[in-house]
């Protein structure tokens, strides 16, 4: 695999090479996460699967919707940001960088902000090269050790089937796979993660919760449009609009007939 050092010029720290990779595009316009001591006040990531921590976040960020706020779109949300700001920069490091970030719960922190949601990735340092290319194993630091217990708790807390939060993160794990596969420097590099998307079940047996969250629909326009496989119920809240690739919205549905 080649060397971190190699690919941008002379930097031999995975932290300085994933920050230089956030200051070009694709990537420049993504909050990059930070690194070492935090400057601001954070939680550790372990601390979210406190059940009375992870609730008093969670109302904190229902509240910020006004009163009478629907619970679980709320949750759903809030999920939202925080899988986002964990699993991409830990997908573009694995990626282009070849590196695991110390993305396990009890590896990382995370910068909360006044409504409870999470806004930015704390970590100690760059990690570490991946141990092996196998997608059963690299990444397994990210989707077993973060993302799984973690909606396990959500679950719990909100009622809503955890397959919506692992759409929620298939959502932005197809994005970051489609987005390091055309970065200029690394074509392709998304490849194995799409593949692992494609996987029904993974190489131990289990089902892959995270098998094609997003479909691309030949809906009679110019290009395929991409829609989510399944609905993050934020049109629960009041006066929220579908989002743009909502498989509720009726121009995302294909006619009948028609794949």
């Amino acid at each position: 695999m080649t060397q971190v050092a190699e690919r941008f010029d002379g930097l031999n720290d995975p932290a300085e090479a994933l920050l230089a990779l956030y200051r070009q595009p694709p990537l420049d316009n993504l909050k990059a996460p930070g690194f070492g001591s935090p400057e601001v006040p954070t939680l550790s990531g372990s601390t979210l699967l406190d059940r009375e921590a992870l609730d008093d976040a969670l109302s904190r960020f229902s509240a910020s919707f006004g009163e009478g706020a629907d619970r679980k779109a709320a949750v759903s949300i809030w999920s939202k940001y925080h899988l986002a700001t964990v699993s991409i920069p830990a997908l573009v490091a694995n990626l282009l960088l070849g590196v695991e970030l110390p993305v396990a719960l009890g590896d990382m922190r995370v910068e909360v902000g006044e409504k409870g949601g999470t806004v930015r990735l704390w970590l100690r340092d760059g990690g570490r090269p991946l141990a092996s290319l196998a997608p059963q194993v690299r990444f397994t630091a990210l989707f077993d050790e973060h993302c799984a217990p973690l909606i396990e708790a959500l679950a719990a807390l909100s009622g809503l089937s955890p397959k919506v939060f692992w759409s929620n993160l298939g959502h932005y794990v197809e994005y970051a796979g489609r987005t390091c596969s055309r970065h200029p420097a690394f074509a392709g590099s998304g490849e194995p993660l799409l593949h692992y998307l494609e996987l029904r079940t993974l190489p131990d047996g289990r089902r892959n919760p995270l098998y094609r969250p997003v479909r691309y629909l030949d809906l009679g326009g110019e290009t395929p449009v991409r829609v989510r496989r399944l609905c993050c119920v934020k049109y629960r809240m009041p006066d929220e609009p579908l989002c743009g690739g909502c498989p509720l919205k009726p121009e995302n549905r294909p006619a009948k007939g028609r794949c």
